[in-house]
């Protein structure tokens, strides 16, 4: 048995000292990550359409920075504070919007908005059609986690355990609702959900809360995993996956415990199964796709729970959540390359170095030694996002890119 894979920061919460990072390592220093699969038979292959710099990227932090989609148009964030809308076709920047602060979250799209979180505690929305300054609202501590936008409502879960809910025309708040902290938590908060009139979010100390959006009342709350053990860091249970809705079914996982399917009306248990996970997961028809905490890819069937593969080749990779394209799944890793799953049974059918599409004046000075490096700095910054036939691909070290699979691979 292994001990549990934990992301590189624990964030350590001290009510007299305020907010501190550490590094989280101890035993799982002993474990290599997995080498690079090798692939008996591609299937799958994918082509560069274009590639674009948009700036610093975001290095080794552990950041939930992630392409936004909307209004025929893709919106990317760099740590340094500069915001682009980008054109699909060709990525040509549309506009280009700087703040004075480190982007620490987003791009949430949506209301005519594109919204990013700063590491000051600063929420801060852009016109999606001019790049404009709409507003921008002070919250109590950084914004790690992208916003949610709908309804008339932006919401975001603070590092120091707020839910704040601001009117997404004036920034105005709303409503807040205040979660103390565990003494230790992993480096990251749940992205919160607006769906049917409510608000949802997850929190470090394992549980899941539901808020009707207009008042902010707390509908339920649940207990996804419980804390158990004698040490601070055995008891990590942090919700910090996205929570999906899907019809009337809510799906929240979280570390060291359990993935869960509960009834979004109630609250009310549907399914539970051991799974320790901080990773959003993503859903596929019948299927819902789950990165474990140690690299491991698994699919299951959504409305009943059951285990129908896991892939455990990337065991250690740092694997992205997965990504539903055309016929198969994709997920990124820490050393540049995309894996391509089958569906079906989790086989990999293909796998794809991305640096190979990135000119790098200070990088490598042969493809051969492009294609075996192993630095973070190179590594997929977050999960692939499809917009129409493309998938974009975000570096860690400031570069976007848009694939397109082969033609004559795709399933007619």
């Amino acid at each position: 048995m292994f001990a549990r894979h934990i992301k590189p920061l624990l964030f350590l919460s001290v009510a007299t000292a305020g907010l501190t990072f550490l590094s989280g390592c101890g035993e799982e220093d002993t474990l290599e990550p997995n080498p690079l699969p090798i692939i008996e038979e591609t299937k799958v292959n994918y082509d560069a359409k274009w590639s674009v710099s948009y700036g610093e990227g975001q290095g080794e932090r552990f950041l939930k920075l992630r392409p936004g989609v909307g209004y025929s148009k893709i919106y990317i964030a760099d740590v340094s504070g500069v915001l682009k809308a980008l054109d699909p076709e060709n990525g040509e920047v549309i506009w280009r919007a700087t703040v004075n602060e480190p982007i620490s979250a987003g791009v949430a799209v949506a209301n005519r908005l594109a919204v990013i979180g700063t590491r000051e505690g600063e929420v801060i929305a852009f016109d999606v059609e001019s790049g404009e300054l709409k507003w921008q609202s002070q919250v109590s501590s950084e914004v790690i986690a992208s916003p949610a936008v709908g309804d008339g409502f932006v919401v975001v879960n603070t590092v120091d355990g707020n839910v704040v809910a601001l009117d997404a025309e004036s920034g105005e708040r709303k409503w807040f609702y205040d979660r103390n902290l565990p003494p230790l938590t992993l480096r990251g908060t749940s992205s919160p959900v607006i769906a049917h009139g409510a608000a949802i979010a997850g929190f470090a100390n394992g549980k899941v809360g539901v808020f009707i959006l207009e008042s902010g009342q707390l509908a339920w709350e649940k207990q996804v995993t419980a804390p158990s053990g004698r040490s601070d860091l055995e008891r990590l249970v942090d919700v910090d996956a996205q929570p999906i809705v899907f019809g009337p079914t809510l799906y929240a996982s979280s570390y060291n415990g359990n993935l869960m399917a509960l009834e979004l009306q109630s609250g009310e248990p549907v399914w539970s199964r051991e799974l320790s996970s901080y990773l959003d997961m993503g859903i596929d028809n019948q299927t819902l796709l789950v990165t474990h905490d140690n690299g491991y890819v698994s699919s299951l069937n959504r409305n009943n729970g059951s285990l129908l593969w896991t892939q455990k080749a990337l065991f250690l990779r740092d694997t992205t959540s997965p990504t539903a394209f055309n016929d198969h799944i994709v997920v990124g890793d820490q050393g540049g390359y995309l894996h391509m799953l089958d569906k079906s049974d989790g086989s990999l059918i293909g796998q794809l170095n991305i640096n190979q599409n990135i000119n790098y004046s200070d990088c490598y000075y042969s493809d051969e030694a492009c294609r075996f490096h192993n630095h973070d700095e190179y590594g997929v910054a977050s999960s692939p996002v499809v917009v129409d036939d493309l998938l974009l691909v975000q570096t860690k070290n400031g570069h976007l890119i848009a694939y397109q699979q082969r033609k004559s691979e795709k399933k007619q």
